[in-house]
């Protein structure tokens, strides 16, 4: 039974890494539409790829912390 709960805590820590991942790169991706410079881009355009990439990084950084705790949380399972 303790074996199925520590690989169940694994798989959740591998998600919550593969999901502040993806939301990196999002981030990253929607920083850049405030960035480069385009035609017909005004600034409603650059507050909201701004915002959203502000949003992405706060749930990256939410992710890598419940990643942490849940790390933190095999490692005393397991001693």
């Amino acid at each position: 039974m303790e074996s199925k709960v520590l690989q169940d805590l694994k798989q959740k820590i591998q998600d919550y890494q593969h999901y502040g991942i993806v939301l990196l790169g999002l981030s990253s991706f929607m920083y850049l539409g405030t960035v480069i410079p385009f035609a017909g881009k005004d600034v409603t355009d650059e507050i909201v790829c701004g915002t959203t990439s502000l949003t992405g990084l706060g749930f990256t950084a939410l992710m890598y912390y419940q990643a942490k705790r849940l790390k933190k949380q095999l490692q005393d399972i397991e001693s």
